[in-house]
C-alpha cells in the first residue's frame, strides 16, 4: 500500500481567569495582560495566541473571590 503525506492540526483551547482590581474595564484588561506576561508557568506559545474573552465587573465580596481565597 503506497502511503501519502498528511499536515494534521491540532487545536487546543483553555483558559486563565484572573480578579484584578482597577479604574475601569479597559485598565483591568491592561492588568490582567500584565499578569499572564509575567507568568512563568504559561508557555510563550499560549501567551502569543491568546485573546480576551470578555472583562466583568463583580462585587468585591463575590462567590468566586470567596472560592479563590479557599484555595
Amino acid at each position: 500500500m503506497k502511503t501519502k503525506k498528511y499536515e494534521v492540526e491540532i487545536v487546543g483551547s483553555t483558559c486563565r481567569t484572573y480578579f484584578v482590581t482597577a479604574e475601569s474595564a479597559e485598565k483591568a484588561e491592561e492588568i490582567a495582560f500584565s499578569e499572564m506576561e509575567a507568568d512563568w508557568e504559561i508557555p510563550s506559545a499560549w501567551k502569543e495566541n491568546s485573546d480576551l474573552s470578555y472583562v466583568e465587573e463583580v462585587e468585591e465580596d463575590s462567590e468566586l473571590d470567596k472560592l479563590n481565597q479557599d484555595l
